[in-house]
């Protein structure tokens, strides 16, 4: 009889420790549900054109909803950059850095984004890179460093994620270096013992961005973090055309 109920009690603890399991799993399914998913992916060119305003600010439908979003980014160095979906709109919300970088990065020490049409598709890509600063001569890579190919959503949701091996980046901003018509990635990289290297990534159909930086890498004349003139000069004007003055504020009938 004793064995009986000890048998009875075992499989008890095991169906409780099953119902916990499954508890967890549907709360941690929630959690990931609460940041939405990528847009569909797009069956036709986007409606948006995608252009920069006068005061360089790059619009262009980014989710793929049909409503023109606003990208800007003061700093120059992707670390407040914002993107404004659906400007005008009665649905019109606000994402930093942080939020575009989604679960993973958005509690990281730094956070920074770039977003181009970095493989040319006609639609927007966005780049996150978010870790923890450095504290010592060996570089320490970041926790993220990815291509999130276009569209993409308002938590950096995209179409499929391409891990980018830039080293031990931080700074990021759109650059032209080789005068095509892909967009390029600048990248601030320490390289250890107080050395800096600003490295490009080229824009390619195939990959979306190149993983060879060596014919664009220069070493900083000096040692410490001090980001060069190139991210004051850079920025996707040679991409873009200018927006006209009914593409900044249009919005579809369906607002």
């Amino acid at each position: 009889m004793g064995a009986v109920i000890a048998v009875a009690e075992a499989r008890k603890r095991q169906l409780r420790r099953g119902a916990w399991a499954a508890a967890g799993l549907l709360l941690f399914a929630g959690c990931e549900d609460s940041r939405g998913r990528a847009p569909l992916p797009p069956t036709a060119p986007s409606a948006v054109t995608a252009c920069l305003t006068a005061a360089g600010e790059l619009t262009a439908d980014v989710n793929n909803d049909g409503y023109r979003d606003r990208v800007v980014d003061p700093s120059r160095v992707g670390a407040r950059l914002t993107i404004t979906f659906g400007v005008g709109s009665a649905r019109e919300t606000r994402a930093g850095v942080r939020a575009l970088a989604d679960r993973a990065g958005e509690h990281q020490q730094f956070v920074r984004a770039a977003v181009a049409d970095f493989d040319g598709d006609g639609w927007t890509d966005l780049v996150v890179v978010a870790g923890g600063g450095q504290r010592g001569d060996d570089p320490i890579d970041p926790k993220i460093s990815e291509l999130r190919l276009g569209p993409f959503s308002d938590t950096g949701r995209g179409q499929r994620t391409v891990h980018l091996d830039m080293g031990a980046v931080k700074d990021i901003a759109v650059a032209d270096n080789n005068q095509d018509r892909y967009p390029d990635l600048l990248a601030y990289t320490y390289s250890g013992d107080g050395v800096y290297e600003t490295r490009a990534r080229l824009g390619d159909r195939t990959a979306g961005l190149t993983n060879d930086p060596h014919e664009y890498t220069d070493t900083a004349d000096g040692t410490g973090y001090d980001p060069p003139d190139d991210f004051l000069h850079a920025g996707p004007e040679s991409f873009y055309p200018r927006c006209a003055a009914g593409d900044v504020t249009a919005v579809p009938d369906t607002a």
